[in-house]
């Protein structure tokens, strides 16, 4: 993937070059300029000049600042299965046992800026930290949510507005088992604590 960006970087500079040494064409077609007995052919001097350069493309990813703090206890909750990781995962038979439930979760992002095209901060990248959660009822296989950081894994905008770490969903659907697919992109960590009331 990192050579495929890389390709189309060079390909989109090397439109930009092109297009910049070359005139502009206005439509109208200049008129043959003919040699007469008076006015000798010109012939092009030899270039003398140095081969430019062609800039080397670079990639800068810059490391996101450590996880400040851990999921906080919340009045009322009591944490029933904390789950941790730091890439693709399944989960299975979670239960809760329970009608109401709440999923915190959090993530430390291995590097900042540069987020997808749910980042609010316009900051741009070609490493894209991501985590999704799908959570699945384990007893009829179907898909209850699936759950993102909303405004993404942006650590340029935290720096701006202030981390919103940990995020939650509140569930009212619960005494059954639950699978959990998580898919953590880019990622030093994540957690999530399945919380019921107390």
């Amino acid at each position: 993937m990192k050579s495929g960006v890389l390709l189309i970087l060079l390909v989109a500079l090397t439109s930009i070059v092109i297009g910049c040494t070359q005139p502009a064409s206005s439509g109208v077609t200049p008129a043959p300029v003919q040699a007469t007995a008076e006015t000798p052919a010109l012939t092009p001097a030899p270039d003398t000049s140095p081969e430019t350069p062609t800039p080397a493309l670079t990639e800068e990813i810059t490391a996101a600042p450590p996880l400040t703090s851990a999921i906080p206890a919340s009045a009322g909750l009591t944490t029933i299965q904390t789950i941790t990781g730091v890439g693709d995962e399944t989960i299975t038979n979670v239960s809760v046992p329970s009608g109401y439930w709440e999923l915190w979760y959090t993530a430390d992002p291995l590097t900042m800026g540069g987020q997808d095209i749910r980042s609010a901060s316009g900051s741009i990248s070609a490493v894209f930290p991501t985590l999704s959660i799908k959570i699945v009822d384990h007893n009829s296989g179907r898909t209850i949510d699936t759950v993102e950081p909303p405004g993404g894994l942006d650590t340029t905008l935290w720096q701006r507005t202030g981390d919103p770490r940990p995020w939650s969903q509140k569930y009212y659907s619960g005494n059954s088992v639950y699978d959990f697919d998580i898919s953590g992109k880019n990622l030093r960590s994540y957690t999530l604590d399945i919380r019921v009331r107390s």
